[in-house]
Parts: structure tokens; C-alpha cells; sequence
């Protein structure tokens, strides 16, 4: 497929504020050997297209102030506050001092250093410092076989397995022009679904534990488990991976028909009684009011984070894939518009009864048997699909079975940009573990 149209002479940061003038959004700025590349997606149509810039220095983008600039080179572009590893710095100031954090920090948090200039117990501005743990998932990628690479994708962060595997099967099939049935579509929206709920749940019970609302922390926990013990007995693993593949499924899985229905309702219930209570708990919603705000409302931020600050971007909606036309019809995304760490709570417990009802709509289908073996063929082709955290893409060229090269942009690598605002907005050193909770990014996700 060729998705390339030719286009030189051009300031990077000027085309991309052209496109999204013009109704485009960018999905993606990479170096494509000697040429930079942009990915623009047209929302409404559909439309994935492809530009490359060309060679030289228009081609590289060292103007700052546009926030979808963030990967050429590994290098951050439009966003001050995430830098690489490096030694410490100093604040002037009477009075001002830096609060660190990290990259190891308790529990099983990611390797990130949190620098915080602090004036009294307020705090001023935050610095990122990543790339402690660099993967270079994209390199392990290419020339691998193509089921190889699916093993890789599944890996990028724990709570997406079934959304970066989806998102490459995907992108493979557009690039070899597969086509897979219906109950293929069902199946892949009920896991991404289930994988939804799973990460959502977590995702509010460490926000719970970081307000010392320890006993609903307790009960989202142990729902949590629910649901992983749920998606280990129908799909042979917690985390779902080793199913989702491109043209259908890797290996069977176990016939649901009647068993996620009820599954489903009995975990609606025991949710909307943890919500109901917290709900009802000022000392849960006092220290989420207000804390952490985005300030800005052009930073472009997707998924939770950006449906809680207003913007109503869904790629379930906006682009549907598998079989999110029929669920979908009639709903509408979930949002709220203060952009602060209520507003990221509740659109989490939202999409949560969503996916419930999703799960509900989807209990009919069957089980699924592996695919025949493919002929793979060469070809170019995009994956863009809604993860728990928000608008995940992906750019896989393929040939002769083998991946060529593959490009990544997930929903972390996005709104990172917008924690280091959000927590020098007027917030306490108190209110720190709240608002990083709220957001509950990957590093992951981050350091590809």
C-alpha cells in the first residue's frame, strides 16, 4: 500500500501545525534514514496518510512549542520536562530546594526521577529524568519474524498486552491486505475490553491507597484479581497475551457463551458498591478536587487524561476497528472537563461501566480456534486502536514473514508532558502521590 505523499523544503514544526490546522492530527514524527517522516491521521474520515519531509536541517525539529513532537532521534522535542538521565542540578533561590524521587522507588514503580523545586511545601516545578531503562523495542522488532515481534509488542507494558497486540495485528493486516470474521472481531473487542477493566481497576485502587482510603484500595485490588483470574481461565493467561494475531488467534481459547455474562454482572455489582462508597467519602473526594489541573487545553492529550480535560477523542468511536461499530452504536465517550485528579477518577470509573456493558453485549461469542498458517507477502501498514490508556499506534512494514521496520506511539509517550504542569499547578508535596496515582502512566510505554 502506498500511504507516502512527497513533500520538501518545509519546517517540521510549521507542517505539523499546518496539518492540524487543516483537520489532521499527528500520530507520529520519526527518522526514516536520512528523511524524517510524519504520520497525520484525519479524524471523522478515516484517513492515515504519510509525509515525508525529506533530508537537511528543515527536517529536524529543534523549534520547540508543539507538543506532538516528542521521538526523532530519541530525542524529546515540544516538551521541556522529560530529559535523559543525568546528574543533579541545582535551584537558586532563598528558600527554594530540589526534592527527589527516584528512578527506585518503593513497590514495583517504574525507574523514573521525579526532581521537585520546592518552596516550603509547594511545589514550583518538576523535572522528569528518563531512560534509565531503555529497551529499544523497536530494534528487537526488526527482522524479526512477524510472530516474534507480536511476542515482543505484547510486552511493552503488562496492562496493554491485548492493545499493542491488537495494534500490530492490525497494522499487519492493513499492510497485507487480510480481512478476519466477525466472531474474530467480537473476541478481540471483549479481550480489549476485559483488558480495560482490569487496568482501570488497578488503576483507581492505587489512587485509593495514595488518599489512605485503604479498605476500598483493598476491594479494587481484590476485583482486580477477579478479572485476571477471569481472563486466566478463558484465554490461558492473566495478562491475555498469546492470542491476539494477525488474520485471527494464535492458539483457541475457551467457549465464554455463557459464563461472561455472569461474570460481568457480578463484577458491576461488587464495583458499583466500591464507588458508591467512595462516592460518599469527602476525605476520598477532598483531596481529589482541584489537585493536579492540566492548565493547558492544547497539549493534545488522549485517552483518560485527555477525556477528563475536555476532549472527547476515542479512537473506539472516532476510527472503530474489530467490533466496536455495533458497540458503540448509540453510546458516547466517557468525559468531564476540570482536567484535575477528580476528573481522571471519574472518567476511569465511567469507561469501567462502559466496558461492563461492552462485555454484557459481547457474552455471545464463541470460542475461537487458531488460523491457518499465512502466506505473508510485503507490504506497509497502520494499527491504531483505543488501549486502556489511550490512542496507541503503530507502523509496521513487513516482508517475506519478517518485520522491516516498526514504529510505536503509545498513549504514555503523549501525556507525560502534561504531569510536570499539572503538579506545579498549585499543588503541596502532599498532594503528590494523588496526582501521580491519578494519572497512572507507563514509563514503559515511555522509554520504548
Amino acid at each position: 500500500m502506498d500511504h507516502t505523499q512527497e513533500l520538501t523544503e518545509v519546517s517540521l514544526l510549521s507542517l505539523c501545525q499546518r496539518a492540524v490546522k487543516d483537520g489532521n492530527q499527528v500520530l507520529h514524527v520519526f527518522p526514516d534514514h536520512r528523511s524524517v517522516r510524519v504520520v497525520l491521521w484525519r479524524k471523522g474520515e478515516g484517513e492515515i496518510t504519510e509525509i515525508d519531509v525529506g533530508p537537511g536541517p528543515h527536517a529536524r525539529p529543534s523549534e520547540r512549542g508543539f507538543p506532538s513532537l516528542r521521538f526523532v532521534e530519541e530525542q524529546d522535542f515540544g516538551c521541556e520536562a522529560l530529559e535523559p538521565a543525568a546528574a543533579e542540578r541545582e535551584v537558586i533561590g532563598e528558600g527554594m530546594h530540589v526534592v527527589p524521587l527516584g528512578p527506585v522507588r518503593a513497590d514495583v514503580a517504574e525507574a523514573l526521577r521525579y526532581e521537585m523545586d520546592v518552596l516550603g511545601d509547594e511545589i514550583h516545578a518538576l523535572t522528569l529524568r528518563r531512560g534509565y531503562k531503555r529497551r529499544g523495542v523497536a530494534r528487537l522488532m526488526q527482522g524479526a519474524e512477524v510472530g516474534a515481534a507480536l511476542e515482543i509488542a505484547e510486552r511493552v507494558t503488562g496492562t496493554s498486552t491485548v492493545a499493542h497486540a491488537l495494534a500490530f495485528s492490525l497494522a499487519v493486516e492493513d499492510a497485507l491486505g487480510l480481512a478476519v470474521g466477525e466472531s474474530t472481531s467480537v473476541l478481540r473487542s471483549a479481550l480489549a475490553e476485559l483488558e480495560r477493566l482490569h487496568s482501570h481497576l488497578g488503576d483507581l485502587a492505587s489512587l485509593a491507597a495514595a488518599t489512605g482510603t485503604v479498605v476500598a484500595a483493598a476491594d479494587l485490588y481484590r476485583l482486580r484479581e477477579t478479572v485476571l483470574r477471569f481472563g486466566k481461565e478463558w484465554t490461558g493467561h492473566r495478562y491475555l497475551r498469546g492470542v491476539v494475531s494477525p488474520g485471527g488467534w494464535r492458539r483457541g481459547i475457551r467457549d465464554t457463551s455463557r459464563e461472561l455474562p455472569s461474570f460481568v454482572e457480578e463484577v458491576e455489582r461488587q464495583f458499583v458498591a466500591v464507588r458508591r462508597s467512595l462516592d460518599r467519602t469527602n476525605s476520598f473526594l477532598d483531596r481529589l478536587h482541584g489537585a493536579g489541573g492540566i492548565p493547558s487545553k492544547s497539549l493534545e492529550l488522549v485517552g483518560v487524561v485527555g477525556r477528563s480535560a475536555g476532549c472527547n477523542e476515542d479512537v473506539r468511536w472516532d476510527l472503530p476497528y474489530a467490533w466496536y461499530p455495533d458497540l458503540c452504536y448509540g453510546r458516547r465517550p466517557a468525559g468531564w472537563t476540570t482536567g484535575d485528579a477528580y476528573g481522571r477518577y471519574f472518567v476511569r470509573c465511567e469507561e469501567i461501566t462502559q466496558s461492563i456493558a461492552m462485555l454484557r453485549r459481547a457474552g455471545g461469542c464463541g470460542a475461537a480456534s487458531s488460523p491457518p498458517p499465512l502466506d505473508f507477502g510485503n507490504g506497509l501498514g497502520y494499527g491504531l486502536v483505543e488501549s486502556p490508556r489511550g490512542r496507541l499506534f503503530y507502523r509496521v512494514a513487513v516482508g517475506g514473514g519478517r518485520v522491516e521496520t516498526c514504529q510505536i506511539r503509545t498513549a504514555s509517550s503523549i501525556n507525560w508532558v502534561a504531569v510536570p504542569l499539572a503538579v506545579a499547578n498549585h499543588n503541596i508535596l502532599q498532594d503528590f502521590p494523588i496526582i501521580d496515582a491519578s494519572f497512572s502512566l507507563a514509563v514503559a510505554s515511555l522509554d520504548l
